[in-house]
């Protein structure tokens, strides 16, 4: 039978954790794909049942960029003349501010763009995305902490 004491535990806890961390640095993100040009359920509210999700390392790359993989999920809301179009898919450049905040541009002709860059599954499904990719991890490795210290100080 095995026995768990805390440097075990401590042993155990770690490789998980590690396993954890290399196993999502690793996978291949995946996005929903829609246009709401041609899918009204594609625009806000947005409506995922039957949409389009892709693994975006299995789309093809883009012919201008043909050696950057696709490694984010990108939202971009355009208004052009007073209509508004959502369209939703893979991303290949990253910037600062993903998972951050959005971003928005106008241009001539009464053209306005927003846009939101994620770097999680299927995360560019929300009117905003602001969320914190390293979230998990933090919360992760603060329980694991948690647990040690609270196993360290029962004995």
């Amino acid at each position: 039978m095995l026995r768990f004491n805390s440097v075990n535990l401590e042993k155990y806890t770690f490789l998980i954790v590690l396993l954890v961390c290399l196993i999502g640095a690793t996978t291949a993100i995946s996005c929903y794909h829609c246009n709401s040009e041609f899918d009204p359920r594609c625009g806000d509210p947005f409506d995922e049942f039957g949409l389009g999700k892709v693994r975006c390392n299995d789309t093809p790359p883009l012919e201008h960029l043909p050696h950057l993989p696709a490694v984010i999920c990108r939202k971009a809301m355009q208004k052009v003349y007073g209509k508004i179009r959502v369209v939703r898919g893979c991303g290949y450049i990253t910037d600062e501010s993903d998972d951050k905040e959005c971003k928005k541009r106008s241009g001539t002709h009464d053209v306005h763009v927003t846009y939101c860059s994620c770097s999680k599954d299927f995360c560019n499904d929300g009117v905003q995305i602001n969320l914190n990719s390293n979230l998990k991890y933090f919360l992760t490795v603060t329980t694991v902490l948690a647990i040690i210290l609270q196993i360290r100080f029962s004995f």
